[in-house]
């Protein structure tokens, strides 16, 4: 099993297993819901008021599927708020799922759970919590180009304004695809 997580195997043998279907690297997990919901979890520290990127993939080959939940926890495990469930759903391949959360005041944790319903099968790959405070700007040659006119937006921005020629960044320089943009400040760059 990944270093660091626990997983329904403890409890329901069969359920939680090593296999080598994966989106990258060698092995994902694989969580099968025979007759009771499969899981794996983990746990990080993080820094209230700080924001953090959940991204994992998923492949879910049947009708019957499950979901991530983010969870934050005061310093003593005491749940804080409403934890964010993150369905997955039927793929031929694998898709990755992503959100943005901001630690609210006392959380001390954030537990990463990929949950399975019974009868369902699941297979999680490369899970990942990035603390996007403490993440730099990596510059590149010519990934920028500084001869372009700068347009400043007030107000929300439609992107179908726009030719399929542009490409948006988020606030510490990285690309991202017109699916994962949500509320927030970008950079803009139209062909």
């Amino acid at each position: 099993m990944p270093l660091g997580w626990f997983t329904s195997e403890y409890l329901h043998t069969g359920s939680a297993v090593k296999d080598s279907n994966s989106n990258s690297g060698n092995f994902a997990l694989r969580l099968i819901g025979i007759d009771t919901v499969a899981f794996a979890s983990s746990m990080t520290i993080v820094r209230p008021g700080y924001s953090y990127e959940f991204a994992g993939f998923a492949r879910v080959p049947g009708i019957v599927s499950g979901s991530f939940v983010l969870e934050f926890l005061t310093l003593l495990g005491s749940p804080i708020g409403t934890p964010q469930l993150i369905p997955v759903y039927y793929s031929n391949g694998y898709r990755r799922y992503g959100r943005w959360v901001t630690a609210p005041d006392s959380a001390f944790f954030l537990t990463v759970s990929a949950l399975v319903l019974p009868g369902g099968e699941v297979y999680f790959d490369d899970v990942t919590v990035d603390d996007t405070t403490l993440t730099g700007v990596e510059e590149q040659n010519a990934a920028v180009r500084y001869n372009r006119s700068v347009r400043k937006a007030v107000s929300p921005v439609n992107f179908s304004d726009f030719a399929s020629g542009v490409r948006v960044f988020d606030a510490l320089g990285r690309q991202v695809g017109r699916s994962a943009i949500r509320k927030g400040v970008y950079f803009i760059i139209a062909e």
